[in-house]
């Protein structure tokens, strides 16, 4: 792993575990391990900083949904949200952070387009996953009511996204 990528990584963790507004770049330094300097030599300002964590974040995401993963239909998007939920469980109790990062810098068109890039990742890996191409869209909002409602209800918005995915799938929309 890269200077770069390891903070990236400690940066993902800081913002994960307290949130966008409280760590100030002072902060950042020391929970990245790093000086002032090397910081901001990979990170010249706190948006950069998000958007590191971000891309970080992004790439540790979709290798962890792709652990086992089935060849692509019904079971390949049940495996993938039984996924959701264990990095829910384990590695986002606050919610999405890319949601999060866009809700704390809401007039910053880079972090915007950093987590639209993500979102339009999930679509298309959603659709592939699928099997289906013309579900995406309907996969996606599934997953973000999911990734959404965690925080409050837990479990229980992995088990209702689950159901409403199965239901969409096979088509039986009056059970």
């Amino acid at each position: 792993m890269t200077t770069k990528e390891q903070i990236a990584s400690r940066l993902e963790q800081a913002f994960s575990q307290r949130g966008f507004a409280e760590p100030g770049v002072a902060e950042l330094k020391i929970l990245a391990g790093v000086s002032l300097r090397t910081l901001y030599r990979y990170f010249p300002s706190k948006e950069s900083m998000v958007i590191g964590a971000l891309d970080y974040r992004h790439g540790r995401y979709l290798k962890f949904l792709a652990e086992d993963e089935p060849p692509p239909g019904r079971e390949s998007i049940v495996h993938l949200f039984h996924r959701l939920a264990d990095w829910m469980r384990q590695k986002a109790p606050h919610g999405c952070l890319s949601v999060n990062a866009f809700a704390a810098y809401p007039s910053s068109l880079a972090i915007r387009d950093a987590v639209k890039l993500h979102k339009d990742e999930l679509v298309r890996l959603l659709a592939r996953r699928s099997g289906r191409e013309a579900l995406g869209w309907e996969l996606f909002l599934i997953h973000e009511g999911v990734s959404a409602a965690w925080p409050l209800v837990g479990m229980r918005a992995s088990e209702a996204g689950e159901t409403a995915v199965l239901k969409l799938i096979d088509g039986g929309i009056n059970d």
